[in-house]
């Protein structure tokens, strides 16, 4: 095998990119970018945009109330084609997609978020998301319970958005 074959050598590139992915974690702050950029690759043979990172603080952050959902890996796929000099978005290829995934997690496909494309962007591109969320030291597990349930939030904790009212209300500023 060449350079060049063992570069698109589907293994390689999940070996790879795993060990990107360990190097860092994306908190969904502007500063985590270059993290996730180095997390993203072109798999130019099959057309497949990949981007590999762990995550941390849906619960911490405030937006999930469930502290099992706290942090995960998140695989997120897409497919372009080439022409030349022209890239254009291709539509989800489900065969490609599942071979991805079982590559990356392995037996753990039972434990997968999966969510196809929510926002425009992501609607445009037609990107998949999947999520294998972890316990603290990185060791997949099944959340119980719903992302919005209270059962296992601690007390006094405040969702984001309840915590914004609460500063606003501190300084006044909530039209009171």
């Amino acid at each position: 095998m060449n350079f060049k074959e063992i570069l698109n050598h589907k293994p390689h590139v999940v070996t790879t990119l795993k060990l990107r992915a360990a190097k860092g974690v994306s908190d969904g702050r502007y500063e985590s970018l270059p993290y996730v950029d180095s997390c993203r690759f072109f798999h130019k043979p099959t057309g497949t945009m990949i981007i590999f990172t762990r995550e941390k603080g849906y619960h911490s952050s405030g937006w999930w109330k469930n502290p099992d959902y706290e942090q995960c890996y998140h695989l997120s796929l897409s497919f372009k084609g080439i022409q030349g000099h022209e890239v254009f978005n291709l539509p989800r290829s489900k065969r490609l997609s599942e071979e991805w995934v079982k590559l990356f997690f392995g037996d753990d496909i039972n434990l997968l978020w999966v969510e196809g494309p929510y926002s425009r962007h992501g609607k445009d591109f037609d990107v998949w998301h999947y999520r294998l969320f972890c316990d603290e030291n990185w060791q997949p597990i099944k959340p119980s319970g719903e992302v919005y349930s209270k059962l296992q939030t601690p007390a006094g904790w405040l969702s984001y958005s309840d915590l914004q009212h609460k500063i606003n209300k501190e300084q006044n500023i909530d039209g009171t």
